[in-house]
């Protein structure tokens, strides 16, 4: 149904359909693998949307005439189950895909503290932490007991094809693709950080410092998506083109990104602009206070989709950015409730609240605050984007235009929600170019 799902078995001969588990209001199920042994499912509760962490389950005995037996292996697990890390480097790859080391034992993938981490899931309910490193698996193939195919990514490789020992935790590589390049080619390395967010929480962050060193340099608050990813230990084209060109960049995962367990990620909903903005804020000044070599009198802001909406935000409730690029963004959730292909599931599942409630919605749009904007604003957002619909851009662009603050719009044909990832060569260096020029423009 619409609000519900179920697990079933499907006779291949007669096609017939028996279920065998039922879900509740807004709880799902997902294949993962199978065996003679039972059925391995992917399980999310409904109790907060799709933000929920998903259990791995194994339903015994799956035939339609057998009672079956269900052992939930990740109850007690807080972690995330699959690659939610965000980068613009990865778009081709599979993930690492759960597979049977043997009848009774599988590997699975979990997302935590911005890295990927492998375990062995027993079926007798035992679990064990197999792998755990500061990098980005992308693949993996079972070899043998204690030997994967892998491949990973870092802040400063994209990729590499490699052989992993799970016994001694040695990485063995086979083949890096751009070996050649990065031998003339010079890549900044990031800063993995911590620091006390809002309500003394930690929060992760990384600093990516300029290719060419300076006593005083620029920084961008580059702000993901989502809010439900994070970013993490992989290499980011993007980011490194802005080091490139002088710029330190901050990354960080605020209060509602992924990979950080479930009182962390659901700690934003029906609470967006209050406490991941503070987050934000705050690592900022950490930077500023760890990094003397920042300027703060150069600091700049960009994000896309929620990071969009975040920079709208930051805009309308802080003048202490010099200039400001947001992306694919949310302006109006009024309007993005009936324009989004997403739009009445994510606004009642994110902000807690719905088309009923319009003052509410108001309120924690942008656009409602436009009027306290002062600082410099280019609007990027592509024609083809269903996620967030152009209108969003084009109504932040007319309230700012409004309120006779220094603003821009480029529209780019042919671009969906993901230009920056995914989107044609040509206008992914367009864009790219965009950002840094408009940044230029409102330099010192």
């Amino acid at each position: 149904t619409l609000d519900s799902a179920e697990a079933c078995y499907v006779d291949v001969t007669t096609g017939d359909i028996h279920p065998i588990l039922e879900a509740g209001t807004d709880e799902s199920y997902r294949y993962v693998l199978d065996s003679k042994n039972g059925a391995v499912l992917q399980y999310s509760s409904g109790e907060h949307g799709f933000v929920t962490q998903a259990d791995l389950i194994v339903n015994f005995d799956s035939t339609p005439t057998a009672e079956g037996r269900i052992l939930n292996l990740t109850s007690d697990l807080d972690v995330e189950w699959g690659d939610w890390l965000v980068a613009d480097f990865q778009q081709a790859v599979t993930g690492v895909a759960p597979q049977w080391f043997d009848e009774e034992s599988f590997l699975a993938c979990a997302s935590v503290e911005g890295k990927t981490v492998l375990y062995r899931l027993y079926l007798d309910g035992r679990v064990e932490k197999i792998f755990d490193e500061l990098l980005h698996l992308t693949g993996a193939t079972i070899i043998s007991e204690d030997e994967l195919f892998i491949t990973y990514s870092t802040t400063t490789v994209p990729s590499v094809l490699a052989r992993l020992n799970l016994t001694t935790g040695e990485i063995t590589d086979l083949y890096n693709p751009n070996e050649a390049y990065l031998a003339e080619h010079i890549v900044t390395t990031p800063e993995r950080f911590t620091y006390k967010g809002y309500d003394n929480w930690d929060i992760h962050g990384w600093y990516m410092p300029p290719v060419e060193k300076a006593d005083k340099h620029a920084a961008i608050l580059y702000v993901h998506g989502g809010p439900q990813v994070a970013y993490g230990e992989s290499f980011f084209h993007e980011m490194q083109a802005l080091a490139a060109k002088g710029y330190g960049v901050i990354m960080i995962n605020p209060r509602g990104s992924n990979t950080y367990g479930q009182d962390f990620v659901k700690s934003i909903l029906g609470d967006y602009g209050n406490h991941d903005f503070d987050d934000l804020m705050m690592g900022v000044d950490y930077i500023l206070e760890t990094h003397p070599e920042v300027d703060a009198d150069q600091l700049y802001v960009a994000g896309g989709s929620y990071g969009g909406f975040m920079t709208n935000w930051i805009v309308t409730h802080t003048d202490r950015f010099r200039a400001a690029v947001t992306q694919r963004s949310i302006s109006n959730w009024i309007s993005f409730y009936g324009t989004s292909d997403i739009g009445p599931f994510f606004v009642e599942k994110q902000l807690l609240d719905d088309i009923n409630n319009p003052q509410r919605l108001w309120e924690m749009s942008p656009v409602a605050h436009a009027k306290n904007a002062k600082t410099p604003l280019l609007v990027l957002h592509g024609q083809s984007d269903l996620r967030c619909p152009q209108e969003q851009g084009e109504q932040m662009y007319m309230a700012m235009r409004k309120n006779n603050v220094p603003t821009k719009m480029i529209l780019f044909p042919q671009s969906s929600h993901g230009l920056s990832r995914q989107g044609l060569p040509n206008l992914r260096q367009a864009r790219l170019k965009a950002i840094t020029d408009w940044f230029e423009e409102y330099s010192k």
